[in-house]
């Protein structure tokens, strides 16, 4: 049987392999015997559900975290590892989660490590299996555990607040664009009837806001279908690995955008980064598991160009600063790291200060996004009711006259 093996050498280099066997663990006892650093062997042909780029957690992270969190507490109690997964197996509240873990637990049942047995599932994070496979080398499986966990509750907690800041001007925006929809298609046809009757010549404004309702309206059956066809044939573009990278590319080029997207990949990777060389992975080997952390496809490319200038013998920050990707004070921050031998430490600063200033920024932007869309609303709907109202007057002027 074959497997796609990828390994690190004692020099750092990361390869990537074919190798035979009749079982993974197997395989894996080979190449440390031979000095090797396993990061992932899977049986060939093998699907996998995470440790893709663009797949996701096939389960709740809250629930992952909450596993977690028991099984350190339960291995600080001195429990074996195969009892602390019967403990939890039945008490997991996700189903599919549930079921991951009793596998693994079969697993290390019929011999293999822990490392292995999640490894083998394919459904957990490179970053998560590669600590854990740290830990059992260390024998600081807890400690291992915990980092992992407080990562993991603080890149969410990152994550959420991103999201949710954005929930409201996403709301603005889908109600602007519906109530226009609703004024073109459905009120001004029903005023334009009305004044089709009085004979007289409309003034120009609601001539024009007249002309446009009923372009929109004549035009519906044809754009309405070309619009759904285009953003399905732009989502399944922008799922290729060309249009992914145009797409990233983009965002990190817009104007204020783009700027939070920098900081906010920036931090990703230096929090997964930290918590890798703080669980006793090499350099090299962690950039190779971090490589996609960051959620772009531009800053994975910038890593992976970093990882082959550290493995020829340059320093992190110097080859990330040949790339031109990565924001100056992160790079100095990590070249004190570097002369100071505190590297993971200075990373957890990098992560802690793009954070906040994440967060600040969304703030800010926000803060003038809302107002600029309210407003827009409100001079659109003024442009609407005084063009419909205009005829009225007019009228009632020649009246008086």
């Amino acid at each position: 049987m074959e497997f796609d093996c990828k390994y690190a050498r004692p020099n750092g280099e990361v390869v990537r392999a074919v190798h035979a066997g009749h079982t993974l663990e197997e395989v894996r006892g080979k190449l440390q015997d031979q000095g090797f650093l396993p990061l992932s062997v899977r049986a060939r042909g093998r699907g996998l559900t995470l440790g893709r780029k663009g797949r996701r957690l096939p389960f709740k992270l809250e629930d992952f975290i909450i596993f977690n969190q028991q099984f350190a507490a339960l291995i600080r109690a001195g429990l074996p590892i195969l009892r602390c997964l019967d403990l939890l197996k039945g008490r997991i509240r996700n189903p599919q989660l549930g079921s991951h873990i009793e596998a693994v637990r079969d697993r290390v049942v019929s011999g293999a490590s822990l490392s292995e047995a999640m490894e083998s599932e394919g459904v957990f994070p490179r970053v998560y299996t590669a600590s854990v496979f740290a830990g059992e080398r260390s024998g600081n499986l807890v400690e291992v555990l915990n980092r992992y966990v407080g990562y993991s509750k603080i890149t969410l907690n990152a994550r959420k607040k991103f999201r949710n800041s954005l929930i409201y001007p996403a709301f603005l925006v889908v109600l602007s664009i519906g109530m226009v929809g609703v004024i073109l298609g459905f009120v001004i046809p029903r005023f334009a009837a009305l004044y089709a009757g009085f004979g007289t010549e409309l003034p120009l404004p609601t001539q024009i806001l007249i002309l446009v309702s009923g372009a929109v309206q004549n035009s519906m059956i044809v754009v309405l279908p070309a619009v759904i066809v285009g953003l399905v044939a732009f989502r399944l573009w922008v799922g290729s690995k060309p249009g992914r990278r145009w797409l990233d590319d983009v965002k990190l080029r817009v104007p204020l955008v783009g700027t939070v997207w920098s900081m906010f990949a920036m931090a990703q990777l230096s929090r997964t980064l930290s918590t890798l060389l703080e669980g006793g992975i090499p350099l090299v080997s962690a950039l190779g598991v971090v490589q996609d952390s960051s959620g772009n496809r531009v800053i994975s490319d910038a890593v992976a160009y970093g990882a082959n200038r550290v493995r020829e013998g340059q320093s992190l920050s110097d080859a990330l600063e040949r790339t031109g990707k990565f924001p100056d004070l992160a790079l100095e921050m990590m070249r004190v790291g570097e002369e100071t031998g505190a590297l993971p430490e200075m990373l957890n600063h990098v992560a802690d200060f793009y954070d906040e200033d994440v967060d600040l920024r969304v703030s800010a932007l926000l803060g003038w996004v809302e107002p600029v869309i309210l407003i827009f609303v409100a001079c659109f709907v003024a442009v609407i009711l005084i063009s419909l109202y205009l005829p009225i007057f007019s009228l009632g002027g020649l009246s008086g006259a």
